[in-house]
């Protein structure tokens, strides 16, 4: 475990005197969970962000980054620390929207407070929202039944017909069930059945997956996504990305959320390709302005610790399916004039990092 962080004080009362400013921050990034609540809740004990035995952000834990590199949902029966097969996946979401919520709580409360939670979004988790479109045209009763029939391709087929859908919207339920058999029927089943999974994703649960989970963050100078892009045409900082036209939206977070050049694989057919060179790679992170980047998505096997690569420039932080692996964790220097509560330092917080800084995508 590292050294613990030092403790923040509360908002100032008249006449009090502030304390010493810190300079040090720490980061704890950790990679793809699909369902493994106990290795996440495992980890953020052994930094201290969380008071242990419970689910509350530690107070004193006011100067960590937390980065969470998504894929939250979908076991698919690798092996998990703990007893999570069922509902993994909702208590990971569930956590993760808690502590959002207890940060802007604790800035509140504690006038040095800078703890930060960056839920980024990978494939698995877009693919869950994007099977949410079932419902624009059926009614959660109407998906059981296609559930039902699922594993056996002539009386799913009956199902459908029967329904009189049109052909996009019969698209729409083949993609809900691409989902499904990957490790969507354990998300699902998480809520207990199809309507208490919709009733969730339609509150303020679903809302903040939907608002709030984040193609990319930066922090001390490294990218942290899902995965790099393939397509150099998204080789920019983030903040320019996300001023893209919305009509690029999709081809931005696809390329943000599949791609695997960076080991050698074209994502549309899986096959092997030729990898970045190095120069490619060195293109790729002067033209996002940073100096390294963090990554997800593509299993590491057989390694409890982050893999390095591309001359320590690019780390990947997928381990899961492997119980007692350690999370991504490094502490570094930052600006005193930038630490919040400092004079002159008043930047306004907009999804976890200072105003004119590099913000989430």
């Amino acid at each position: 475990m590292s050294a613990g962080p030092a403790v923040c004080r509360r908002v100032y009362e008249e006449g009090e005197a502030p304390a010493t400013k810190r300079t040090t921050r720490k980061s704890v990034a950790i990679g793809d969970l699909h369902g493994d609540f106990h290795r996440l809740v495992r980890l953020l004990e052994e930094e201290g962000v969380l008071v242990r035995g419970t689910y509350a952000w530690n107070p004193q834990a006011c100067n960590v980054d937390v980065i969470l590199i998504g894929d939250y949902v979908d076991w698919r029966g690798e092996p998990l620390e703990g007893d999570s097969q069922v509902d993994g996946s909702r208590r990971i979401l569930e956590l993760i929207q808690s502590l959002a919520q207890q940060t802007n709580e604790l800035r509140d409360a504690y006038e040095d407070f800078d703890g930060r939670i960056h839920a980024l979004r990978g494939n698995h988790d877009e693919m869950m929202l994007d099977a949410l479109k079932v419902f624009d045209f059926m009614e959660p009763f109407e998906l059981e039944l296609i559930l039902k029939n699922a594993h056996q391709y002539i009386l799913l087929r009956k199902t459908v017909l029967s329904l009189g859908l049109k052909a996009e919207q019969v698209e729409v339920i083949m993609k809900f069930l691409n989902w499904y058999v990957q490790g969507g029927r354990n998300t699902l089943e998480g809520w207990g059945d199809v309507a208490a999974w919709k009733a969730a994703m339609d509150g303020e649960l679903g809302r903040f997956l939907r608002e709030d989970l984040r193609l990319g963050t930066v922090v001390n100078k490294k990218m942290y996504a899902h995965t790099a892009p393939d397509l150099p045409e998204f080789w920019h900082p983030l903040d320019e990305l996300m001023r893209l036209p919305e009509s690029e939206m999709p081809r931005l977070r696809e390329s943000f959320l599949w791609s695997r050049k960076l080991w050698g694989f074209d994502y549309y057919s899986g096959t092997r390709t030729q990898p970045f060179t190095q120069g490619e790679l060195e293109h790729m992170l002067r033209g996002m302005d940073v100096e390294a980047i963090v990554v997800g998505h593509t299993p590491v096997t057989n390694l409890q610790e982050p893999f390095t690569a591309y001359e320590g420039k690019v780390v990947n932080i997928d381990l899961h399916g492997i119980p007692g692996s350690q999370a991504l964790v490094e502490t570094y220097e930052v600006d005193p004039s930038t630490v919040r509560g400092a004079a002159g330092s008043e930047k306004p917080i907009q999804n976890g990092a200072a105003a004119g800084e590099s913000q989430p995508a």
